[in-house]
């Protein structure tokens, strides 16, 4: 609800509650990112919240060089994950002068803060006071040409993307912060540490992933205990050629990485993947070329894909 829906009344200097709260708002955006989280926080009487891991941006030049990189795509429209306090949104409106914008946010006192706040473009720029996560999609003009952007909490960031890959939307592009370790696991190729499930979904989904920014503790609010990064990732307009069998190869990964500390035939086998036997696994890592010896850490995404396909062919299964 804005200021004029609840106050209804004329102010003295002739203006409406609503036109000077408009205007108010404007002169809102011009003050410095860190001030302007400030003043909206005592205005409305805002407190991160821990449970839903909340952690403002306030670094200016950041969020004015990530809306720089979004803007550049020229989209018709951008989806926020996140809306907070508005530190993208207000950069990417004023770049984006003939974009409609779609921003979630789960917190209700969010909600009322940027409806506020976003009110001089209202009729272009909807706030959904709702999980992402658990929409569909179909309540917004959302294309695939739009762009989505989003400081995403740590707590949530694996469901989110989740929903991103998954979705019946192929944006343009995709522009989120995560936290550092995430997104070197995101784009982690086989051998190294960090590679795991994650990093072959990622590849599974995303033709590239980028990472444009680094992002201290102190450019949040309050400051988390760990570092962040700012991702540009293209999304697959479908899947992968070398992946025949999604369901067998989603069911492979999960099985090899649920047993990341057994060799292949062991991890497979004790998994139990689309039922098979340990003689079937034998032979399926035979017929994809691979050594029974081998961990999961050290299968490429497209060793992944043959072996999928040759379990399925062993079996004789259809996904």
């Amino acid at each position: 609800m804005t200021l004029a829906e609840e106050t209804g009344a004329l102010t003295t200097d002739g203006e409406t509650p609503e036109q000077k709260f408009t205007r108010q708002a404007r002169e809102m955006w011009d003050e410095p990112l860190p001030r302007r989280t400030r003043l909206l926080a005592a205005e409305y009487g805002i407190h991160p919240s821990k449970r839903l891991g909340q952690s403002f941006l306030i670094n200016d030049r950041a969020a004015n060089r990530l809306a720089d990189i979004a803007a550049e795509f020229d989209p018709p429209g951008v989806t926020e994950v996140g809306g907070g306090l508005g530190a993208l949104t207000v950069p990417l409106i004023r770049r984006l002068p003939r974009a409609r914008f779609v921003v979630y946010e789960v917190d209700p006192a969010l909600c009322r803060v940027l409806a506020d706040l976003l009110s001089p473009v209202a009729r272009r720029c909807w706030v959904h006071c709702r999980d992402f996560i658990q929409c569909s999609g179909d309540d917004t003009p959302a294309t695939d040409d739009w762009v989505l952007v989003g400081n995403l909490p740590y707590s949530v960031t694996t469901p989110i993307l989740e929903r991103i890959f998954t979705g019946a939307r192929r944006w343009r592009a995709v522009l989120v912060m995560v936290q550092r370790e995430f997104a070197e696991r995101m784009a982690a190729g086989p051998g190294s540490r960090t590679y795991g499930a994650l990093s072959v979904f990622s590849c599974y989904h995303c033709q590239q992933i980028e990472r444009v920014m680094d992002l201290s503790p102190g450019s949040f609010w309050p400051k988390p205990k760990v570092a962040s990064v700012a991702v540009l990732i293209r999304l697959r307009p479908g899947p992968p050629e070398c992946v025949t069998q999604p369901v067998a190869f989603r069911a492979v990964v999960r099985a090899a990485f649920g047993y990341r500390r057994k060799t292949l035939l062991r991890g497979l086998s004790t998994a139990g993947v689309l039922g098979a036997s340990e003689d079937q696994v034998r032979a399926a890592i035979a017929l994809a070329g691979l050594d029974p010896q081998q961990r999961a850490e050290t299968v490429s995404f497209e060793q992944f894909a043959a072996l999928a396909d040759s379990l399925a062919r062993v079996l004789d299964w259809q996904g």
